[in-house]
């Protein structure tokens, strides 16, 4: 992303028939943002991270599990991933959504 110029998210990242696609965004000082679309039913596995990630949905509805609770989340809502604690997410529609990762220090 080029320094100081809007990006519209949506059009990004566009959705491709069967497929999860990310964009990384933006990386300083221990955070990083990326930008995925994925398209209904697909996923990322269940993973475990040593830092606290948000997840902010822009459009669609994901499916957001975190130890054995499972979450809806949908355009407008973001949901924290807590560190040390396993987490996937699965498109249950056509879906685009950021990941900010806060790595300490």
């Amino acid at each position: 992303m080029e320094n100081n110029l809007p990006l519209r998210l949506l059009d990004a990242a566009p959705i491709v028939p069967g497929a999860n696609v990310s964009r990384p965004i933006h990386e300083a000082n221990g955070c990083k943002v990326v930008l995925f679309a994925m398209d209904a039913g697909q996923a990322i596995s269940a993973h475990t991270v040593k830092f606290p990630a948000l997840v902010q949905v822009l459009d669609g509805n994901l499916q957001v599990t975190i130890g054995e609770v499972s979450h809806a989340v949908g355009a407008g809502q973001l949901i924290l991933l807590p560190d040390g604690q396993p987490h996937g997410v699965r498109a249950e529609q056509p879906s685009r959504w950021l990941l900010t990762m806060m790595r300490p220090g």
